[in-house]
């Protein structure tokens, strides 16, 4: 880290004390430049823009010039100070973009059901930043830089998806359609994922706050997975479908069904976040 933004970090919000000791650490910052956006600031700390968004408090992906930004919360997993005798054996966790319930309690040595109890859950709906409560194990003495951070695993053949997606290249575009006589964005990865026995909600913004869908992190991006954006109004607006090597099959409004890179000016300035269908 380079001096200005060690200055930076120092001068974040603190965070709380660890078990027989106080440690204070510092939320790593970032000043809004000209020509930043929410996904770029992504890419270069390697959180989601999701992470982002939940770290600041952010309800859409304006930012502006000379704002600071959380950008790194550094006190992820700290033991949790009760002051009962039995407190050593519990930790809290800081739920990362691709985490699930079963992926966290399979990595603390417990079952879903436990760690919904200890938690007080009525479902297995958890966010990123959400804390839960989790038992300590013999993992968690393991430096978290040695730790991959396990991902969803879809329930459908991503090959099969992205062919049947492929049958409809050059079918128009069409609002409101949710045919091969023409497609609007929505109604083209409904039909789709409906081939392969998955039903999915009819719009992008229902799609995207769906409980069958998880956040991935962009390093852990498959084929099969759906990549949103904000286009023609704040929030998840725009999806494809993800095929690989930065790019997404998708129906838009100039080109119908065709295949765009996610790299492109267009679409890298727009992006939110990629999710995985769990169906």
């Amino acid at each position: 880290m380079d001096k200005k933004r060690w200055t930076a970090a120092v001068c974040g919000s603190l965070a709380g004390a660890v078990l027989w000791g106080t440690a204070v650490f510092a939320d790593e910052t970032h000043q809004v430049e000209a020509g930043d956006t929410l996904w770029r600031i992504s890419q270069k700390y390697e959180a989601s823009v999701t992470e982002l968004k939940s770290w600041n408090g952010l309800s859409s992906n304006v930012i502006y010039v000379g704002q600071q930004l959380v950008v790194d919360k550094t006190n992820n997993s700290t033991i949790e100070d009760s002051g009962s005798p039995s407190s050593t054996n519990v930790r809290t966790y800081t739920v990362k973009s691709g985490d699930s319930l079963w992926a966290i309690a399979n990595r603390h040595g417990m079952s879903v059901s436990a760690l919904m109890n200890l938690n007080h859950l009525s479902s297995a709906t958890i966010y990123p930043n959400q804390k839960i409560k989790v038992n300590s194990s013999p993992e968690d003495s393991v430096s978290s830089s040695n730790l991959t951070t396990p991902q969803p695993v879809s329930s459908f053949s991503s090959t099969s998806l992205i062919k049947e997606a492929k049958k409809y290249l050059g079918t128009p575009y069409k609002w409101g359609g949710e045919s091969p006589s023409g497609f609007d964005c929505s109604g083209f990865l409904q039909y789709v994922f409906a081939k392969e026995g998955i039903g999915i909600p009819r719009t992008v913004a229902s799609i995207y706050a769906h409980s069958s869908l998880e956040s991935v992190s962009h390093s852990y991006r498959q084929p099969g997975d759906l990549v949103f954006f904000e286009t023609y109004k704040p929030g998840a607006s725009h999806a494809g479908i993800y095929i690989g090597n930065n790019q997404f099959i998708h129906s838009g409004s100039t080109y119908g069904i065709s295949i765009a890179t996610l790299t492109s000016n267009y679409w890298s300035s727009r992006y939110i976040e990629t999710k995985r269908v769990m169906n």
